[in-house]
């Protein structure tokens, strides 16, 4: 199971080792990061830039338990999925923006790429829709 998450976590980004880390505390939860470590089979230091790194983004919590911290994964793949379609939408309508600033030949030469960003927009605002009125 833990490879499968893994697998999982790699297509959503994650390197290698964030997505072994996360697929560990996805398993066994309030981990030290010595325990993920050896778990893991990767450097204490490497691990605990890895854990940082995951809780930037908001995948693992960490917590204090008996003077040491534990880490935890955050398991709302929901709201993960959520956060990343915000990204990727914010992103989108950026690079919208940027290609409505172009002139002339310029903005002929990206029409078809104008095109596809403006069909993934209506997408992902249909998706959103949808998600919306199940609520």
């Amino acid at each position: 199971m833990r490879k499968k998450l893994g697998e999982v976590l790699k297509q959503w980004g994650f390197g290698e080792i964030e997505a072994d880390i996360f697929a560990i505390l996805a398993t066994k939860d309030k981990l030290t990061a010595k325990e993920i470590s050896k778990e893991a089979g990767c450097a204490y230091s490497t691990t605990i830039n890895s854990l940082n790194s995951l809780r930037r983004m908001g995948y693992v919590e960490r917590t204090r338990k008996n003077r040491k911290f534990v880490y935890s994964a955050n398991l709302d793949f929901v709201k993960i999925i959520d956060r990343e379609i915000n990204k990727i939408s914010g992103l989108l309508n950026d690079l919208k923006q940027e290609i409505h600033k172009l002139g002339g030949k310029y903005k002929e030469g990206i029409k078809e790429l104008a095109i596809k960003v403006e069909k993934a927009l209506k997408y992902l605002e249909k998706k959103k829709n949808v998600k919306e009125g199940v609520k």
